[in-house]
């Protein structure tokens, strides 16, 4: 029984990261708009942060993602005493500080002269989007985060 158990575990673990935002999610998303024109990605992703020139002459469009998380650490501590547990219970739990993470992600996007993408590249330790659903007859795109 405990391993019917396990392995179900499994397959559900694993249906359910299939829907995970992933650097190659986003890299198939912004793939797919090489040769399209800019105004179709403005129209998805809104408007961009900032621009600039190019050294060949190119215009590169800047989308800035920052993002900071800061969540309670849990300690587990041994001893007697009052805590979430109750009175005279051998485990405490309390909170020891915080930990903070900043995500971040900065997307460029070159176009021609004629607003054509001729190419992308992204920096950052959050450059990750859900994988693309695709619908009949339009240009849709994935939700990035």
């Amino acid at each position: 029984m405990k391993r019917n158990s396990f392995y179900a575990f499994i397959v559900i673990a694993l249906l359910g990261f299939s829907g995970c935002a992933t650097q190659e999610n986003f890299a198939k998303q912004y793939n797919s708009w090489i040769g399209k024109d800019i105004n179709g990605l403005i129209d998805q992703i809104g408007y961009p942060d900032s621009s600039f020139e190019a050294p060949n002459g190119n215009k590169v469009y800047v989308y800035n993602y920052n993002r900071v998380d800061s969540a309670p650490m849990m300690t587990p501590t041994f001893g007697f005493g009052y805590g979430w547990y109750g009175r005279h219970h051998p485990i405490l739990i309390g909170v020891s500080g915080y930990h903070t993470t900043t995500r971040t992600c900065k997307l460029f996007i070159e176009v021609d002269s004629k607003d054509i993408i001729t190419k992308w590249s992204s920096r950052g330790n959050s450059c990750v989007a859900y994988p693309i659903k695709e619908k009949s007859g339009s240009n849709s795109t994935s939700q990035t985060r």
